[in-house]
């Protein structure tokens, strides 16, 4: 006899009620995150995060820094970097899938498209830069290098 708008009145009220048992709910069920605890500590998670970014943001340079392959087209460094990258990238989402409820696998991949994407979008931004440049840089040097 209840109607679908009675379950929908029932639901939100349910929900208004008990807005923490809701929360954690959605957090766990839909987000894959995990609840916060009263032991998690800013600073902690601060300074984690800080020494995550130091060591995935060395990932790319270090290839130019340590290695250095030479090739005729002398790409090869650039995609020795991008696969670091992406192994680095995928090995960071694994360790996130530590702190929440997702399987390590997707949460590598997740992490891994995502960086990949940015990384993409952040390499085109440039080129588009550069290129958009490119035809008043000489004009440019010629005339501050006469000032000097």
């Amino acid at each position: 006899v209840y109607g679908k708008q009675w379950y929908q009145r029932r639901v939100r009220g349910l929900t208004a009620k008990y807005k923490d048992v809701f929360c954690n709910e959605m957090m766990v069920h839909e987000l894959g995150l995990q609840p916060p605890s009263d032991e998690d500590s800013p600073l902690k998670n601060g300074l984690m995060t800080f020494i995550a970014f130091i060591v995935c943001g060395i990932v790319p340079i270090a290839v130019y820094l340590f290695v250095n392959v030479e090739s005729s087209s002398g790409d090869t460094n650039f995609y020795i970097s991008v696969a670091l990258t992406a192994v680095a990238l995928f090995g960071l989402g694994v360790l996130k899938s530590l702190a929440t409820y997702i399987s390590w696998y997707r949460s590598g991949l997740q992490i891994m498209v995502l960086g990949c994407v940015a990384a993409g979008a952040a390499y085109g931004i440039s080129a588009f830069a550069q290129w958009a440049v490119e035809p008043y840089q000489e004009d440019f040097c010629s005339r501050n290098s006469t000032a000097v």
